[in-house]
Parts: structure tokens; sequence; C-alpha cells
């Protein structure tokens, strides 16, 4: 494989795993700001087709970079759904503050 894409494909692995890092302290900004430096580099990287000896390789290398992204997605909804649940909570809150307001004297 040409050094430019091996090159290129070890720094999105790297950008990969520093996401999920970040995932893993729930520093979504910071996910967001290096998943487009990710994309950028990926479509550099595959702007022109691997060719059939380098496939292998850059198999093996999507495949890491896709079973990060299953964990960085599986951090994601855990946070999401987390958040939903403290804001609904919040809600619930404020109603039965509102309702208590309403009744006292």
């Amino acid at each position: 494989m040409d050094t430019n894409r091996s090159r290129q494909l070890r720094d999105i692995i790297e950008l990969s795993r520093e996401m999920l890092s970040k995932a893993q302290a729930g520093e979504w900004e910071l996910v967001a700001g290096l998943e487009t430096r990710r994309k950028t580099l990926v479509g550099d990287c595959f702007r022109q087709p691997a060719s059939g000896q380098d496939a292998p390789e850059v198999a093996v290398a999507i495949r890491e970079i896709l079973s990060i992204n299953q964990q960085v997605t599986r951090l994601g909804v855990q946070c999401r759904d987390r958040l939903g649940c403290e804001l609904q909570a919040g809600r619930a809150g404020r109603s039965a503050a509102a309702a208590y307001r309403d009744c006292a004297p």
C-alpha cells in the first residue's frame, strides 16, 4: 500500500480512538470536532479506490474504524437516553412544584 494511504488510515484510526476516549469522558463537543477532522481525512483517503492488493489492509482498517464507531454510537445513545430521563424528571419536578403552588393557600 502506498505510504500516503497507510498514513491516512493510521490517522483516521487514531482520530477514531481519540473520539472514543472523548466520548467515554462525556466530551461530546470534542467528539464532534474530531469527527469533522476525521471526515475530511476519510474523504481524502478514499478519493481514489484502493488497489486489489491493498484491499485486505484497507478492509482491516475499515473494520477497526467501524468497531470504534459502534462504541462511540453506543455511548452517544446512552448519553442521549440519560439526558432525556433527566429532562423528563426536571419537567416532572417543575410540574409538581407548579401543582403544589396552585394548591397552596
